[in-house]
């Protein structure tokens, strides 16, 4: 099996969207607690665009690593697997948690000395300079912290199944065959178990270090997925018929969700929201999987980025949207500021400072830059 394009991209635009979700976070109507917030202009429609992101990106995500984490292991083997994922996984996690994380929150700790703490510019600094080395939590790399959960809990069921019964293979292809309707709905059942039982429609944002039972369980049920689909590429190639379908079904549903919230009951609420998240994330895999799987270098070009985009993208962002808070800049404009400062700096400092070194080396494998 060739190399699967349509899910390179859609792990691309996984990431992508998290800058997209966090340079609209600051012009929603309803502010995000320990965020800043730009009284100058906020919008109800970025709220629905928060909701509506939030949905679906993280358990899209988690589906493609739960694909490539078992595609990786039944190519190359769980040695194999076990060094690349330390590679490119703990080790950023490591250095990201020491460097990336205080200075991505920099800008947080002087906004709050600034603008809520009434200090001066000067005091204001050093008190962002202090906050830096005390433990803040693990900010938006939380998603590689889980991951190691999952990839170590992964590698020690398929090492148990390989050696205790070796004709589960052949038995998981035929389960795990083509996706049917019947199919997505157990899937949705399943996540509404999910959301019912610990009474949210989203995780709760949750930095900690000490493991979330509700991420293990809501992130974990994705990552499965994703395994189980690549146990029979049938199953992915089945969501291309009706992924336009599901994509649209998922969009109404966040629509209706959001301008008529009292219109259900709230146990119904929960697995409205279940269908939500399930129709967007089955119906984004088979259109990508459709449209998106021939190969481009461009597509290529950014999903190599991708990762280190979202690794340093906060600092920039947040950074961006401070200097502009009271500013004579409009505030109608602030946003797609804040998006296109941040891809042009993140992509520069991409090309010419990771993609050809070890840096890039470490994420996403050596590249050979062109004569």
């Amino acid at each position: 099996m060739g190399r699967i394009n349509g899910f390179d991209a859609l792990r691309a635009i996984a990431m992508w969207l998290g800058v997209v979700l966090h340079a609209l976070i600051v012009y929603k109507s309803v502010p995000e607690p320990n965020w800043p917030h730009d009284d100058s202009f906020n919008s109800e429609f970025l709220d629905w665009l928060y909701q509506y992101i939030h949905v679906f990106r993280m358990p899209l995500f988690f589906l493609v690593a739960g694909f490539f984490a078992r595609l990786v292991i039944t190519r190359s083997g769980i040695k194999y697997f076990r060094i690349q994922r330390t590679k490119r996984i703990l080790i950023p996690f490591i250095i990201g948690v020491i460097v990336i994380v205080p200075v991505s929150l920099f800008p947080f700790h002087f906004y709050s000395g600034f603008y809520n703490g009434n200090l001066s510019i000067g005091q204001s600094l050093r008190h962002a300079v202090s906050q830096m080395i005390n433990w803040n939590g693990l900010l938006h790399l939380w998603f590689l912290y889980y991951l190691l959960f999952f990839y170590v809990i992964a590698v020690i069921i398929y090492a148990f199944i390989r050696k205790s019964d070796f004709s589960f293979s052949l038995t998981a292809q035929k389960s795990f065959g083509k996706i049917s309707l019947m199919k997505i709905f157990i899937a949705v059942l399943v996540l509404y178990l999910l959301l019912f039982g610990f009474k949210v429609f989203t995780p709760p944002v949750y930095t900690g270090i000490k493991p979330n039972i509700i991420y293990l369980l809501y992130y974990g049920f994705f990552f499965t997925l994703g395994w189980l689909m690549q146990i029979n590429m049938n199953s992915v190639n089945s969501l291309t018929r009706f992924g336009w379908w599901l994509f649209i079904a998922g969009s109404a549903l966040s629509i209706l969700r959001f301008l008529e919230p009292e219109f259900i009951n709230i146990t119904f609420q929960y697995f409205f929201v279940a269908l939500e998240t399930i129709c967007l994330v089955a119906g984004l895999t088979g259109i990508f999987i459709k449209h998106c799987n021939l190969e481009s270098k461009l597509w290529r070009y950014f999903s190599d980025a991708s990762y280190w985009v979202y690794l340093i993208h906060i600092s920039i962002v947040v950074t961006l949207q401070v200097l502009m808070l009271y500013s004579v800049i409009p505030g109608w404009c602030r946003m797609p500021l804040v998006i296109i400062v941040t891809f042009a700096i993140t992509m520069i400092t991409y090309h010419y400072f990771v993609r050809y070194t070890i840096i890039g080396e470490y994420l996403h494998g050596k590249r050979i830059r062109p004569s």
